[in-house]
């Protein structure tokens, strides 16, 4: 009975969502936070305040982009990253499993990966600098107004990371199917990166208290240690035997605080040594690479079509 209320309060609760966002849009048509000459005329539904309400998405990208852009970055890699943002947008309006409402040009926020951030967080991000930066931020969103990733006509899911492992990785490789944009790369200067390399030492005492909370009762032995199974050609592992226990390479490495599964274990001693190389899974385009790029002059179409094959930017 309780499994039953708990369904019938989850199916009220998406009909009243996609009926606040049909009415939304039936009632306004396009986003009313910018007038008609400068609407994309695709919308994102947001909660804010204790209402719903319809942003455009421009609005909306400008508001993620000024969120994850580094001081560091110059203008052309934010143009980059807006472009990146935007594409992710219109690919998962595209590609919704069930549109609530039935049109390519709407999303609810909660169903997009690129996160909005509030007013007040951004200020407390950016401090006395947040003028400057959203100047910076709504320029690079303007300059490549309506602009997305393409290959064969259609828009890419345009994956990306913070630092690849010197190379990028395919999604064959990590998913094992072909993505024909989604290709091996070179991003050397990725090595460079005070992030390329996190090193960690454990005891066995640790690592058993670590898993010993997570793992089910009984699962690890009390022989045994701490080995990788199952890795990629490049490097990420994929399953580890942690102490008779066999255990995702995803789920190790968050347990540990590690930033990539690209990680590599040794005991030189009577500690265990894990190395993680990179940020992120290397897949797609490497952020630290592109902005070195951009740095050296380089566009942001030259990039992206240089991380991601055969894409044409438009």
């Amino acid at each position: 009975m309780h499994k039953i209320k708990v369904i019938i309060i989850g199916i009220v609760g998406a009909v009243v969502v996609s009926y606040i966002i049909s009415t939304l849009y039936t009632r306004y048509k396009y986003p009313v936070s910018l007038p008609d000459d400068r609407s994309s005329g695709r919308s994102v539904c947001i909660y804010e305040n204790g209402q719903y309400d319809l942003i455009d998405a421009e609005e909306y990208i400008d508001s993620v982009l000024l969120g994850v852009m580094q001081d560091d970055w110059n203008d052309e890699m934010l143009r980059l990253m807006a472009v990146l943002l935007r594409t992710g947008v219109y690919y998962q309006m595209e590609n919704q499993v069930e549109s609530q409402s039935d049109k390519s040009n709407l999303i609810n926020e909660t169903e997009l990966r690129e996160i909005r951030y509030t007013y007040s967080e951004l200020k407390g991000k950016w401090g006395e600098e947040y003028k400057n930066a959203s100047r910076r931020s709504k320029s690079a969103v303007s300059d490549t107004r309506g602009v997305v990733i393409r290959y064969d006509g259609q828009v890419i899911l345009p994956a990306y990371h913070v630092v690849s492992v010197g190379h990028t990785v395919s999604a064959e490789e990590l998913y094992g199917y072909d993505i024909p944009y989604l290709r091996q790369v070179d991003s050397g200067a990725d090595r460079m990166s005070s992030d390329f390399y996190t090193t960690g030492l454990f005891s066995e005492d640790r690592l058993r208290k670590v898993f010993a909370r997570w793992l089910p009762e009984g699962q690890t032995t009390t022989s045994g240690g701490v080995n990788i199974l199952k890795a990629t050609p490049s490097g990420f592992a994929v399953t580890i035997d942690v102490f008779g226990a066999e255990v995702s390479a995803s789920d190790f490495c968050m347990q540990l605080g590690f930033p990539s599964t690209n990680v590599h274990i040794d005991k030189p001693d009577d500690k265990y040594r894990v190395v993680s190389i990179g940020v992120g899974n290397s897949l797609g385009l490497s952020l630290y690479g592109a902005a070195l790029l951009a740095a050296n002059g380089e566009s942001y179409e030259e990039i992206i079509q240089y991380y991601y094959n055969g894409v044409t930017v438009s």
